[in-house]
């Protein structure tokens, strides 16, 4: 559906995945996230330090040749996987985990540049903590889908089909909605998706409407497993209602979220994994089906690009990532789409290596191809 050229922008000041990412006034702005230290790179041992970030960077997409310049430390607890979205000249951000207590937050933080002077403030918490949720944004209003809590346990767990106290149900299919232009209200709670409870679905806003594609389950399953979603749904806010689209054509997911839309149309699914197990809207789970595509033909994280177009309510593919990654943030801004960081077996693109979390700013132009 459509053709992707890709090529490396100015490299991130180090490496990290699951960081905040948005759009304001033409700057790309990026805050927090996580690297696992993992470089294998020689000579970017200091671009690969372990831990959790709330350092915040911007690129101004005007001059790009500039490179990254710092912005103020998020006022928070380094942490990854925010929910984010920039309305209005503002970044918004809420929610993540860490490894300390509490694990999983609800907190917001809002970054806007006051009179030439970049300064952060609060916003409305999340009713509850959120991990990994859908995000997306329609005029004044931000949107946010599912997600799932972190326990802090030595296994890990991730819950989504209620919090980890039992007391929010369906927690990965709950819907809010904030006003930014009346933040004294706080978030509304909307009619909840009526599919599988998810968290790192791939959500966005085309035509009105609200996009909420693949995702994963916890392991707070009757399966006791994590495994891909590959129920699709779409929102109405006018009717407040729900409507199911068609299944993922391939069972995968962990796509980006956000702004991730080409002319109001197409919604464009970058890289992503593939668990075990495929969640049945009963709970149980089966195989995985269909095939996905690894760059240069191996890695336990994808390549493929994959594109819903809501008008023809089709799946379609655009150009691969020249590399497999898993989850990288991702904004499309005109006919550019922009690729920071993610999780990747290493690669090297255009002669400069990158590692795990990798320190990789990745452009394309997208053009539509004529059918």
């Amino acid at each position: 559906m459509l053709s992707i050229t890709w090529h490396k922008g100015p490299s991130l000041p180090q490496g990290f995945q699951d960081s905040g990412v948005g759009l304001v006034d033409g700057m790309l702005i990026t805050t927090g996230g996580f690297c696992s230290g993992q470089a294998n790179v020689p000579g970017k041992s200091d671009k690969y330090p372990r831990g959790f970030l709330k350092k915040t960077w911007a690129l101004n997409l005007q001059s790009p040749q500039d490179g990254w310049q710092s912005l103020p430390d998020l006022p928070a607890t380094g942490r990854q996987g925010f929910v984010a979205a920039a309305v209005d000249g503002q970044f918004f951000c809420w929610g993540g985990i860490s490894y300390t207590a509490p694990y999983t937050y609800r907190e917001g933080y809002r970054l806007s540049n006051r009179q030439g002077t970049w300064q952060w403030s609060g916003a409305p918490a999340l009713p509850w903590p959120l991990y990994c949720s859908g995000c997306c944004a329609i005029g004044s209003k931000i949107y946010v889908v599912g997600g799932a809590e972190y326990d802090g346990s030595k296994e890990g767990r991730f819950y989504t089909n209620s919090n980890r106290t039992g007391d929010v149900k369906r927690l990965g299919a709950r819907l809010l909605m904030l006003d930014t232009k009346d933040l004294a209200s706080g978030w509304k709670e909307l009619s909840p998706c009526p599919g599988t409870p998810r968290f790192t679905p791939a959500t966005a806003a085309a035509g009105g409407r609200i996009y909420v594609i693949g995702g994963a389950v916890g392991d707070d399953n009757p399966a006791k497993c994590y495994a891909t979603v590959v129920d699709n749904w779409a929102f109405d806010p006018a009717s407040d209602q729900w409507s199911r689209l068609r299944d993922l054509p391939v069972s995968t997911g962990n796509f980006p979220t956000g702004r991730i839309v080409f002319r109001d149309r197409y919604v464009v699914l970058v890289g992503g994994a593939q668990y075990p197990k495929v969640a049945n809207l009963d709970g149980t789970v089966r195989d995985p089906y269909g095939t996905a595509s690894h760059f240069q033909g191996k890695g336990s994280y994808f390549n493929d690009v994959f594109v819903y177009d809501t008008q023809t309510a089709e799946f379609g593919m655009a150009d691969k990532l020249p590399l497999n990654n898993n989850t990288p943030l991702t904004v499309v801004e005109g006919d550019k789409i922009h690729l920071l960081g993610g999780e990747t077996g290493g690669a090297t693109i255009e002669g400069e290596a990158f590692g795990h979390h990798p320190d990789l700013y990745l452009v394309g132009t997208i053009r539509e191809i004529q059918q």
